[in-house]
This record gives structure tokens, sequence and C-alpha cells, in this order.
């Protein structure tokens, strides 16, 4: 079995406890990503990142991002931690806003107008890195600040649709806003945790 760091990026628990969950199965070693480096994770052979959905990104994404230069050869897989990650429009979303490197508005409009953008053979290798979508919890008494704010206008955005139009999974983010609610569960990372070990082989 090759050597597997699991890195996390959040705030309130839950990516950690996905990544405590992972190195447990996995007998990989965990690092906070703030406390981490590339040159740290060049002695690994298998890397997991794993980031709590916030505002439509995964956190530490540019973290990695950056890193991947040298990492590229590596074995590499994310993890995305959120409330509404059941989702497959939000999915799909997660993956278009962190996977692919964001192009400037100039770019964004000669695309739009017929000019396709040719993704580098780095580019093109990271976007398709595989992410594993994990159920997070939300504990309204903790939110504070920036983050209060904004889950206040996604309630508000939601909550100003039309009651027909409101889909089942906003109908559950918007009960777990106000109610708190705690969707983690191990089981749900045996997915990601057969990925590391065939990856370790």
């Amino acid at each position: 079995m090759g050597k597997v760091a699991v890195v996390y990026a959040g705030k309130y628990g839950t990516t950690k406890q996905y990544g405590q969950w992972i190195c447990e199965e996995t007998g990989g070693a965990l690092f906070a990503a703030d406390q981490c480096s590339e040159k740290l994770l060049e002695d690994y052979d298998v890397i997991v990142f794993g980031g709590a959905v916030h505002a439509g990104r995964i956190l530490g994404m540019d973290r990695l991002r950056k890193w991947y230069p040298k990492l590229c050869q590596k074995k590499i897989a994310v993890y995305a931690v959120g409330l509404n990650v059941e989702d497959e429009n939000a999915r799909a979303e997660l993956r278009e806003l962190n996977f692919f490197k964001q192009e400037s508005s100039f770019k964004m409009i000669l695309r739009q107008a017929g000019a396709k953008r040719k993704l580098s053979d780095e580019e093109e290798s990271f976007s398709q890195l595989p992410c594993f979508f994990l159920s997070g919890a939300y504990d309204p008494a903790k939110v504070s600040g920036g983050d209060k704010m904004m889950m206040g206008m996604v309630k508000k955005m939601i909550g100003g649709k039309p009651a027909s139009q409101i889909t089942e999974s906003e109908r559950n983010l918007l009960t777990a806003m106000e109610e708190g609610a705690d969707y983690t569960d191990r089981a749900a990372a045996a997915p990601l945790i057969q990925w590391v070990l065939e990856a370790g082989k």
C-alpha cells in the first residue's frame, strides 16, 4: 500500500471528520490544508483533498491548483462536503466552478462568440480529477458574520420563489438552515475509501 495523505479545508469540523474516517480506513496521514505544502505531499503516493462547500466554492481548491504542477503525477482525488451536494445540478455547478480555471471576462466573451478555448494538458488533467460529494452538517448557533449573512441570502432567494418552483433539495436545504441538520455519514465515504485503497496498490 502506497503512502496516503488526506488534506482538508473546512470551517466547522465535518470536512475534518470525514478526513479522519478516511485515514482510519486507509492508514493515511491527516493534514489541515493551511498547515500543509506541496513539498510535504511529494512524499506521498495518494493524495485526497477535502474541502467544505462555501458560496459555490470548494474551500482550498485554489491551494490544490497551485500545488498541482508538482503533484500531478500523484493519484489525487477530491471530496466536497456540503448540505446540498446530493443535487445533480449543484454537483455540476461545483465541478464547473472548481475544476476549470475561470476565464477573464474578455476570454469568456470570445468563447461565447464561438472561439473555443483549448485546455492545456495540465488543466485537462486537473478538470478530470475524481470528486466525491459527501453530505455535511449545519448548526445555526455556530454560524456568524459573513457566513450567517450569506445563508440568510440563500434562504431569502429560495423562499422568494413560488412554492411550485421550489425543488425538494431546496426545501431540505431551507429546513436544515432553519432548524440545523447533521447528514454526516461514515458509510457515505465508502466509495472514496475504496478508491484510495485501489489507488494505493
